[in-house]
């Protein structure tokens, strides 16, 4: 493994191998020879042990800052932000929050973190993978995307149990049986601990997506008249995303347009029933850009035309007025 770093006002020609080891560290096997920088202000290190990869990485700078990850192929890593926020290569969903903690597969591009100014501290754990397929058939949530591209997985909050086994790391010394026994165990440890994380995870997520469907059925049942009504109004609305809306329709075989057309469909067969206005004005009332393409859309839901509909209803007698 190769690292690059970009920090603003560091010069690399000018640092010195009189390295300064900060205190609260959680890698404290790594020695000087593995510290890539160690100043008053930026502290680098990393280290091979076995098939595993150790970085730990605390700074602290006005500007933000970046680290390249190079000569990694294969590789999957468990990264731990304790302070500050990162993200790698301004990517979608890598983005990681302070006491939070992610996975992700490198099929073997380089990885670009970047930082945000202010104090950072954070580790990265690698464990080398001959086979991806192997880790996924032991933890399912553990499943590389499999097209040879970055592939981030969900960003969960560290937790008591994740602390306890770094504070395990952290008491492991530079001696070859911790290096090659405890070492590795505690790190396969911290991958079985992010599978039963996710799995809690999805579940919420499942949970979430329920209620938030739930609740976008409530509101086009609620403003399907109104001519302003789309995902974009909808996500507004309901406090989420435009595309958390397209994944939980889209997972019910919906989008937010056909549950649209189909709410207002349905209402226009309520319409036809209960009241003697006119197709024309029916259309127009639930936002149809004309009575024709209601009326083709009302025979693909139903199999027949709104007049049909009507002849179709039992003709009650009105009663007589006394």
């Amino acid at each position: 493994m190769t690292i690059d770093y970009n920090i603003p006002d560091v010069a690399k020609s000018h640092l010195t191998t009189d390295h300064i080891i900060p205190k609260g560290r959680y890698l404290n096997f790594h020695q000087k020879e593995n510290i890539h920088l160690g100043s008053k202000n930026h502290y680098i290190a990393s280290r091979k042990v076995g098939q595993h990869l150790f970085l730990e990485i605390k700074s602290t700078v006005e500007k933000g800052w970046d680290l390249t990850l190079r000569d990694t192929p294969g590789t999957f890593w468990i990264a731990f932000q304790f302070l500050g926020s990162s993200s790698i290569d301004a990517r979608e969903n890598s983005t990681l929050a302070s006491q939070h903690y992610l996975g992700f597969f490198n099929p073997g591009s380089d990885i670009s973190y970047l930082f945000k100014g202010g104090k950072t501290w954070m580790v990265l754990i690698g464990t080398e993978l001959e086979n991806p397929e192997q880790l996924s058939r032991e933890w399912p949530t553990l499943t590389c995307a499999g097209n040879n591209t970055f592939h981030p997985l969900p960003a969960v909050k560290t937790a008591f149990r994740n602390k306890k086994i770094l504070e395990q790391i952290q008491r492991i010394k530079d001696t070859p049986f911790s290096l090659s026994y405890k070492l590795n165990y505690q790190a396969i440890q911290l991958m079985e601990t992010y599978h039963g994380d996710l799995l809690q995870h999805r579940k919420s997520t499942q949970r979430d997506d329920i209620s938030l469907f739930h609740r976008a059925k409530d509101y086009i049942i609620e403003h399907y008249m109104d001519a302003d009504i789309d995902i974009k109004q909808m996500a507004l609305e309901l406090l989420t995303s435009e595309r958390t809306l397209y994944r939980i329709f889209q997972e019910n075989g919906l989008t937010v347009n056909s549950a649209i057309k189909a709410i207002r469909i349905h209402k226009g067969r309520e319409m036809l029933r209960k009241t003697n206005e006119s197709v024309d004005m029916i259309a127009f009332h639930l936002q149809f850009s004309t009575a024709k393409y209601f009326i083709r859309q009302y025979v693909k839901y139903f199999g027949h035309t709104p007049a049909m509909e009507r002849k179709m209803m039992p003709q009650w007698p009105l009663e007589e007025e006394e």
